[in-house]
């Protein structure tokens, strides 16, 4: 998994460094505000961490949230939540804490739930692979378990192509008998369901297969 870590003065990337192998968690820290800003596509990361003076760490997570649905971990100087910040804590995608240790163990925590949930997220798009959910912003599409997992099979190794029989083997290996006939009525109704919020992620490569071709999940672009 990816963190970026916009950090005021704690050090948080030097420890989850030395608590993860690079191979399992890779830490980008930043030191600027701008720097994140400016960030072409931030859809990489798994969490944000954010510890820096309030009134810049709000502003950062306003602009998290309006872009992305990354989850957020935040330590702020005050201790006392204004209303507004009230209204961007969640369980789940904002997560407010109130000590440099409270901060550490939640980082901590969230780190091994993400590692350990078959989620995958890209900008406003994310896959609950368990549950066979796929979302764009609010919106859940019509797909079934079979084409979610067919379209994780090609995120993983997006902008490559990959041929119908590997996918076969592929959903095999997640215990879901296939044939190319079916993969290609699979890829048939994931670019329906694509369509219907303007969105084209399956490019077929002549000869090769089909690549995944979005890599940020953003309706309207």
């Amino acid at each position: 998994m990816k963190i970026a870590s916009m950090e005021y003065k704690n050090g948080i990337s030097n420890l989850l460094n030395s608590k993860f192998d690079e191979n399992e968690v890779v830490v980008k820290k930043y030191e600027n505000f701008e720097d994140i800003i400016l960030e072409d596509d931030l859809s990489e990361f798994d969490l944000i961490l954010v510890d820096m003076t309030h009134t810049r760490c709000i502003e950062l997570i306003q602009y998290i949230k309006q872009t992305t649905n990354i989850p957020v971990i935040y330590l702020t100087d005050r201790y006392k939540k204004s209303p507004y910040e009230a209204k961007i804590d969640d369980k789940d995608f904002v997560i407010h804490s109130y000590s440099r240790d409270e901060f550490v163990k939640f980082t901590l925590k969230k780190v091994e739930e993400i590692n350990n949930s078959k989620i995958i997220s890209f900008g406003f798009c994310s896959i609950e692979v368990d549950n066979g959910i796929f979302r764009i912003g609010n919106d859940i599409l019509n797909l079934t378990k079979s084409e979610i997992s067919l379209c994780t099979i090609l995120i993983k190794k997006m902008n490559r192509p990959v041929s119908k029989e590997i996918i076969v083997k592929e959903m095999a290996k997640m215990g879901i008998e296939t044939t190319d006939r079916s993969v290609r009525e699979h890829v048939r109704k994931i670019r329906k369901e694509f369509k219907k919020v303007k969105l084209e992620p399956i490019k077929t490569i002549r000869g090769q297969g089909y690549s995944w071709v979005m890599e940020s999940c953003d309706v309207g672009k």
